[in-house]
């Protein structure tokens, strides 16, 4: 737990992780085995890769395999506007509602093609996760997802990058008022959610 949290609010913080395909010394292939969630302490977790999880009313999907990377290492584009490039690419995610859109898989990548339909996202995500060598970035795609680059924690010897996502819960008053209006209420997270990335 970070040292700036204070004693009272660590109870309040759960940690989930899941497993880097590209790890050395890992003997790993995505998609893992469907066991969601696998408890390694009261506060700490386990999760697949990939795997789509509901936090309170926010939809994470989250993916360790590099995808945006394959992604770019193949596609062709030409005349783009500047700035458009890695939003596109994590836009193929987010559109075709899969953690690996790419077939064939890249070279090197550790998949099995076998299991393919488990790369599917079950419902689309407010927030989706998908750390790659490419340049850090938080971006609003396809109008309601917000996809994070965090980038690599490391890289070579030195420090790397790493993504803090804050979800403002929604206005009281919106919900009250739609609630006495008997209508549900859309969830908004991409007007609600603050993305830092930082640098180690």
């Amino acid at each position: 737990m970070p040292k700036s949290v204070p004693k009272e609010l660590r109870e309040e913080f759960n940690t989930l992780g899941l497993e880097y395909v590209e790890s050395a010394g890992l003997d790993t292939v995505s998609p893992e085995e469907r066991e969601l969630i696998k408890s390694r302490g009261p506060r700490v977790h386990c999760v697949s890769n990939p795997a789509t999880l509901k936090i309170n009313e926010v939809t994470v999907g989250v993916t360790s395999s590099d995808v945006l990377f394959h992604i770019s290492s193949d596609e062709c584009n030409a005349n783009l506007d500047p700035g458009t490039r890695l939003t596109r690419i994590a836009s193929h995610l987010v559109n075709q509602r899969s953690y690996y859109p790419l077939f064939p898989a890249a070279k090197g990548a550790c998949l099995d093609l076998s299991r393919e339909s488990e790369w599917a996202m079950p419902v689309r995500p407010d927030v989706l996760i998908v750390p790659s060598k490419l340049a850090c970035f938080a971006r609003k795609v396809s109008g309601s997802t917000v996809v994070v680059n965090p980038g690599e924690l490391t890289k070579g010897c030195s420090g790397g990058t790493y993504a803090t996502i804050d979800v403002h819960p929604a206005k009281r008053e919106e919900l009250e008022d739609a609630a006495g209006r008997g209508e549900e209420v859309e969830c908004g997270v991409q007007d609600r959610v603050r993305v830092d990335i930082r640098r180690i």
